[in-house]
């Protein structure tokens, strides 16, 4: 048999992927990584990234495979073959040898031992928190010293993988110790610096190590969710009812020799990357109905005549999402703005997040490909005996990965801040007020601390898309000369996701906004269009005779585009102007009347002009506030959206109950402050252009609390059943 032979395909997903939409994959690796009783089976072949999310988020029954008899076969091969070529006098890279650049030292049988003990000491150099003089260590669930809990379960998960596949001579027994303290939720503190993941991970996964021989200097958490505890090592495995580890020939080397710390933060972000990429083309769905945009940019016929695979499936996703819009224009429909076509920030996002779409796809590949590798050294070939020396822990798959997955991230948000940038601008919203306010914009500046956040968040997610692998530096004697560096990209490629997270929480916040003013607007122009009409009939019939259905048209055409371009004036000044303004538009409509000198005088004429202009200014403004405060008590835009945007809509203001924002009242000193509570302050007459109104008291918050809540959706995954609903039937549309 060849010696390759014995090395089973590793199920990376490879093949599975080619042609595989990135919203199926999404939906179906959140379905399966939030499954109950989620089982994982550890045979060194079949795990992927739904399996680490879940192990990470402690949701999995993890067990080695000890009812297939070739995967335990293969643990206990390598063993022995150790153990025999031990037993001729072979010399074994750190079994018998030094380390690194000190390999050229040798040690006898009876140090072998020693040697591991020396080889875990010298790694367990890490900075992290100090204990008190009675050895026990308060810290906080946040701290930034040390790798995140998630991080370190879905490490441990990988770990044991690899060694199960039998080429690290690594017993079952302490694999299946090693899975034990996962399900028991016991969790080494690993420093979050101190890895270039060229030998792999070196010193982080040296804290697992220690952790499983108890070693007292070792700190671990133990205890159920919300009432954990840090305590040395030797307690954690007490608590557990687990006994040390007494190290055979290569288990510290086959435990911490390998990429399974960045893999694994590699793994999660990737995960978390997913549902974003997921989240943001939903997100651009809303923003195509927010700006009264078309669908004729997501046209299959577009993506056929360049056939980019990522290209084809974001304009798919985006359309379906669009399904049943009634602010969208349909693939090929009219409509009469002034900028014929979207801009790029909506228009091109097919060709913008494809290639990217792509990229995501391949490092879901290589981290998949990864989960199922041994990446250890030396490598024993159990069905032969034979010990290769080589560099599988070398982690710059990972890095590879990352440096995509970080990219991608930075497109997704070059791409919500453009498109948030012109949503709060009247001079590219079509028709929205500035900053998306929903009272007078001459004091009222609601969005506008938003969009410059979104400045500050775009340029930190800028910065953190540089390269990491091209930092690299000799290490350890020199003998490290080329190092992956994949935990530190893994590390900010996580960081990445976090700040588009704020980026996405602000998005949908704005959207939700922009769609509820448009809503609003929709029942406002839909009734004073009937009172216009019939303020014309009654005051210039006369005057109109047989034009007067078309003259009705023509002026309240000119009275609904002024409306749309006077959205940064009060709403006083406003009507005033459109109503002083169509007076232009009703003496066009009476032209004719030049040459019949029975008409009236130009007097008359003028008085009964301003007369009509006084009227439907004073109409229109009072009929403004009643629709706006009745749609702030009870407004909903559902009825109007696409399927996508219907349900992240219905996401915010339902199921997390973040309101409509209605501009200066909802300041949460602002009721105290009409009421007369406020120092002395005299009670208010109204607040910034709206009735004072007495209605069930809101919860006050800030901007930033309501699109925190939004956040904290995005970040824990609750937003994700609705993403995945309207992933879903992209899918079933295919």
């Amino acid at each position: 048999m060849h010696p390759a032979d014995s090395l089973k395909p590793t199920p990376g997903l490879g093949a599975a992927l080619n042609g595989t939409p990135h919203a199926k994959l999404t939906a179906a690796l959140w379905k399966r990584a939030t499954t109950e009783a989620h089982v994982i089976r550890i045979d060194g072949e079949s795990l992927d990234i739904a399996d680490v999310v879940a192990a990470s988020n402690g949701c999995a029954n993890v067990a080695l495979a000890e009812d297939d008899d070739e995967v335990m076969a293969r643990i206990e091969r390598s063993v022995v073959v150790l153990d025999e070529q031990l037993a001729r006098g072979e010399t074994v890279y750190g079994v018998n040898t030094g380390y690194g650049g000190s390999a050229d030292v040798r040690c006898g049988p009876h140090q072998m031992h020693s040697l591991q003990r020396a080889f875990l000491q010298h790694l367990n150099c890490g900075i992290l928190p100090t204990p008190s003089a009675d050895g026990r260590l308060d810290l906080p669930a946040n701290t930034q010293s040390v790798l995140k809990e998630p991080w370190v379960r879905a490490a441990i998960l990988i770990r044991a993988n690899t060694v199960a596949r039998g080429h690290s001579a690594v017993r079952a027994s302490t694999i299946k110790t090693l899975l034990a303290l996962l399900q028991k939720n016991v969790v080494p503190l690993i420093p979050v610096r101190g890895s270039i993941s060229a030998s792999g991970d070196l010193s982080p996964l040296s804290y697992v190590a220690a952790m499983l021989e108890g070693n007292p200097s070792i700190y671990c958490w133990i205890g159920p969710p919300g009432a954990r505890q840090v305590v040395p090592a030797n307690e954690a495995l007490a608590s557990a009812n687990i006994q040390p580890i007494r190290w055979e020939p290569k288990e510290t080397l086959g435990l911490v020799n390998g990429t399974a710390i960045s893999c694994a933060v590699g793994s999660l972000a990737l995960s978390a990357m997913h549902n974003i990429f997921a989240l943001s083309q939903l997100l651009t769905a809303m923003n195509v109905e927010a700006i009264l945009g078309t669908a004729t940019s997501f046209a299959p016929f577009i993506s056929s005549v360049r056939p980019h695979a990522g290209q084809a499936q974001v304009a798919a996703t985006i359309l379906s999402s669009l399904s049943g819009s009634k602010l969208a224009s349909p693939v090929l429909g009219t409509h009469g703005h002034t900028l014929f076509q979207d801009r790029y920030s909506l228009r091109t996002v097919p060709q913008w997040l494809g290639p990217f779409l792509e990229d995501i796809m391949l490092a879901h590949e290589q981290l998949s490909v990864e989960l199922n590798s041994t990446t250890d050294n030396p490598l024993i070939e159990p069905s032969n005996g034979d010990i290769y020396h080589g560099g599988n822990f070398q982690a710059a798959s990972v890095t590879s990965a990352m440096e995509k997955v970080r990219l991608a991230a930075q497109a997704v948000g070059r791409m919500l801040f453009a498109q948030m940038t012109e949503l709060f601008n009247p001079a590219t919203n079509r028709g929205l007020p500035p900053n998306l306010c929903a009272d007078d914009p001459s004091t009222s500046f609601t969005l506008k601390g938003v969009d410059t956040n979104m400045a500050a968040y775009m340029s930190e997610l800028s910065f953190l898309a540089n390269p990491v692998h091209n930092h690299v530096v000799n290490a350890e004697m020199g003998n490290q000369s080329l190092n992956s560096l994949a935990l530190v990209s893994a590390r900010y490629t996580d960081t990445a996701t976090d700040i588009l997270r704020l980026m996405c929480a602000c998005a949908l916040y704005g959207n939700c906004q922009a769609l509820d003013l448009r809503a609003m607007m929709l029942r406002f122009t839909a009734a004073w269009e009937s009172r216009v009409h019939a303020s014309i009939h009654r005051k210039f019939a006369g005057l109109l005779f047989d034009v007067i259905e078309s003259a009705k048209a023509n002026i309240w055409k000119y009275m609904l585009d002024e409306l749309l371009t006077t959205t940064t004036m009060d709403i006083k000044d406003r009507f005033t102007r459109i109503a002083n303004g169509a007076k232009g538009a009703i003496i066009a409509e009476l032209e004719h009347l030049k040459n019949n000198p029975s008409s009236m005088s130009s007097k008359d004429l003028l008085d009964l002009l301003g007369e009509w202009a006084d009227e439907n200014s004073d109409e229109g403004l009072q009929l403004f506030d009643e629709v706006r405060n009745e749609y702030f008590k009870a407004g909903d835009a559902t009825d109007l959206l696409g399927k996508a945007s219907k349900r992240l809509y219905h996401h915010v203001r339902r199921d997390l109950g973040v309101p409509m924002h209605r501009g200066v009242v909802d300041y949460p000193l602002s009721q105290a402050l009409m009421n007369g509570h406020i120092d002395g302050h005299a009670k208010s007459s109204g607040t910034n252009g709206q009735e004072e109104k007495r209605e069930e008291k809101r919860e006050e918050k800030s901007i930033g609390q309501q699109i925190s809540v939004i956040y904290e959706s995005i970040k824990d995954d609750r937003i994700m059943d609705a993403v995945t609903e309207c992933l879903r039937s992209v899918d079933e549309e295919k």
